[in-house]
């Protein structure tokens, strides 16, 4: 049986792996990569864009610090990031529609990922964006296929129980 490995916020995982690596994401945002000659998958899940204080730029519940890692990562694999399928996901707004959409969390993790998508090059494969639900995401190690479910707020589940 192929192992399950689950990520809370904050959380990273680059390598090999064959069973699924998942998270569940509310106004936070998963980028996700698979190389699919190689079999690496990365698995991300950052919480704000970048640290309040600017002193971890390293922390991976920071998008700058998973960016940061990522590209060492690849490096450290000596892959190229073309080589990649890339997904981003989640940014959802968890609290309904708030007057000021730009300042909600999620707004500004998915224009965070976007942005630094854009100053990279990279294109995204895949995505599942914004919204008002959470998602249930994961990437199956053998395959690259990811599979991103939406829930509404009411049937989440979180580590196994209902809320």
């Amino acid at each position: 049986m192929s192992e399950k490995r689950f990520l809370r916020p904050g959380e990273y995982f680059f390598g090999l792996h064959e069973g699924s690596v998942a998270t569940l994401l509310g106004s936070c945002v998963s980028i996700t990569l698979w190389h699919p000659r190689r079999r690496l998958l990365a698995l991300t899940h950052f919480l704000l864009p970048r640290d309040p204080q600017g002193i971890l730029v390293y922390d991976t519940r920071y998008g700058v610090g998973v960016f940061h890692r990522l590209l060492r990562d690849m490096a450290v694999f000596g892959t190229h990031p073309a080589e990649y399928r890339k997904g981003i996901y989640g940014g959802g707004s968890l609290l309904g529609h708030d007057k000021e959409p730009r300042s909600r969390v999620g707004r500004q993790n998915i224009e965070f990922a976007q942005e630094q998508f854009e100053i990279l090059t990279w294109s995204a494969d895949h995505y599942d964006l914004d919204g008002s639900d959470y998602r249930r995401l994961s990437i199956d190690g053998s395959s690259g296929q990811v599979d991103c479910q939406r829930l509404s707020w009411k049937s989440a589940t979180f580590a196994g129980r209902n809320t």
